[in-house]
This record gives C-alpha cells, sequence and structure tokens, in this order.
C-alpha cells in the first residue's frame, strides 16, 4: 500500500470540522491496519501525555493521516462524508 502526503484540503477539512478529532478517528478505526492504528494512537498518546490537548493541531494532523490511509483502502472515496 502505497500511502501519499496527506492533501491541504483534507488538513483543512478536519481543522475547520467542528466534530471532535479522536471521535472522527473513532469512526474509522476498526477499517485501518494494526500497524497504522497502533503508531497514530502512540503518537496521540504521547501528545496528551506531554500536555497537549485532544483538539491541537498535531492530533488532528494524526487523524488526517488516519483518515488518508482509510481513504486509500476503500479505493479513495471518503466514506461517511457529504
Amino acid at each position: 500500500m502505497k500511502i501519499k502526503p496527506v492533501p491541504v484540503a483534507l488538513v483543512v477539512e478536519v481543522l475547520t470540522s467542528g466534530v471532535s478529532p479522536l471521535y472522527e478517528l473513532h469512526q474509522i478505526a476498526f477499517e485501518l491496519p494494526i500497524s497504522v492504528l497502533s503508531d497514530v494512537k502512540q503518537r496521540i498518546g504521547d501528545w496528551l501525555a506531554s500536555g497537549g490537548k485532544e483538539t491541537d493541531p498535531y492530533i488532528r494532523q494524526q487523524v488526517a493521516y488516519a483518515q488518508k490511509v482509510y481513504q486509500a483502502l476503500k479505493g479513495g472515496e471518503m466514506c461517511g462524508r457529504s
């Protein structure tokens, strides 16, 4: 599986969405490869342990990456979005 960089438009969409980034991650977590989910979970956990907040741009960036992987696995379509 070849993953391309996260497009700026997707990052902007995630950054401006009113939904919690962790909720968005929860919605697709069961569809992600365990290696991707473990990596994102570790990065988010480390960020929060160091004093970061759930709504910080770094968390949103990690969720955008997970969504990009999810899109790639689903053939490019963004399921659950209108």
